[in-house]
């Protein structure tokens, strides 16, 4: 991927042209690192007045389908960011016709543009010097690979291939439309590598995870402010990419057995909490003060022993943060977070 930037010499009347292709690459493709952001001068570059519209191709997903339906739960989940004041608005492209350089920002299907990823995102903004900087976003248009199987259910443990979840990669592509680069170091739905963070809690669901609500809170910066805790089954496995944390698939009664969980701090501050385990309702030991800065993700290892009393068979090994409900939090749906596979119980 290559970004043009052309840093003007003061005075000069020229026009910087910028375009950039940011695209979302499958786990055996080559990756690729990105700064978070562009820049004019040190200067971030955003949608000047901290919204756009994105036009959805009715020829690609018909107004009112799981498509659409998915595609516009993504921009929401952007929106909804607290501490951030940017907005995703929704129009519709009726023509079947597409364009990365007609001023409208335009999602769509197609064959052969994405290439070998699986959808990619081209941006143009402005930077230039004319008695002052002038810098900002013009366009982004998004193209989904239709070449590609794609899911529009739940996320699928088991498979982190394909079909690949279509409202995770929009997730993802609507990133960069807003104005965020591939963010490789930790965990992101900024990486450049599918499944990126993948969902959180036991609903899957497709939320920016801290990382991604620092970016946007830097580029679109407001007062509001969130209190939000959530679990994750994934866990960062190298320079964008991640994989899913460990856990046993048996263990004998009154045996210890280790587990890796992850746990993302959405809040807009530093958060202190309280994390339960347990094997199906039955609470296994806890970790009291566990605490995270705003925007921070980790993943970390507990031992546990299955109680000797408890009854063979196959049980779900999850644990919760803010176990004990002491925050008051905008989404309790996404505490409680089930390991990506089951444990028996011998």
């Amino acid at each position: 991927m290559k970004t043009f930037i052309s840093h003007l010499t003061p005075l000069s009347r020229a026009v910087a042209a910028c375009f950039t292709a940011s695209t979302l690459l499958a786990l055996s493709a080559p990756g690729a690192m990105a700064a978070s952001w562009q820049e004019c001068n040190g200067n971030k570059i955003r949608w000047n007045n901290s919204w756009t519209n994105m036009y959805i191709s009715t020829t690609s997903f018909p107004a009112g389908s799981v498509w659409d339906s998915k595609l516009q739960n993504a921009m929401w989940h952007w929106n909804n960011v607290k501490g951030a004041g940017f907005n995703f608005y929704v129009g519709r492209d009726t023509d079947g016709t597409h364009s990365n350089s007609n001023g409208v920002n335009e999602i769509y299907l197609h064959g052969s543009e994405a290439g070998g990823a699986l959808a990619v995102t081209f941006s143009r903004y402005h930077c230039y010097w004319l008695f002052g900087w002038h810098y900002g976003r013009d366009e982004a248009d998004i193209a989904f690979n239709s070449n590609l199987a794609w899911s529009t259910g739940a996320f699928n443990y088991a498979n982190l291939g394909s079909p690949y979840s279509f409202e995770g990669v929009s997730l993802h592509e609507l990133g960069h439309a807003l104005g965020l680069g591939h963010e490789d170091r930790w965990m992101s739905n900024m990486n450049s590598y599918y499944p990126n963070s993948g969902p959180l809690g036991q609903f899957k669901e497709w939320d920016p995870i801290g990382d991604d609500r620092i970016g946007v809170r830097s580029l679109y910066p407001d007062a509001t402010a969130e209190t939000d805790v959530a679990g994750s089954a994934f866990k960062r496995t190298g320079a964008g990419t991640s994989g899913l944390v460990s856990s046993p698939l048996s263990a004998a009664r009154g045996s210890t057995i280790n587990i890796e969980f992850t746990f993302s701090n959405l809040s807009t501050a530093t958060k202190t909490f309280n994390i339960g385990f347990y094997l199906g309702g039955i609470l296994l030991g806890t970790n009291t003060g566990a605490w995270g800065s705003a925007g921070a993700t980790g993943t970390f290892s507990r031992a546990l022993t299955i109680p000797a009393w408890v009854a063979p068979g196959v049980y779900n090994l999850n644990f919760k943060v803010d176990y004990d409900g002491a925050m008051g939090e905008a989404n309790e749906g996404n505490n409680t977070q089930p390991m990506p596979r089951n444990i028996t119980i011998y």
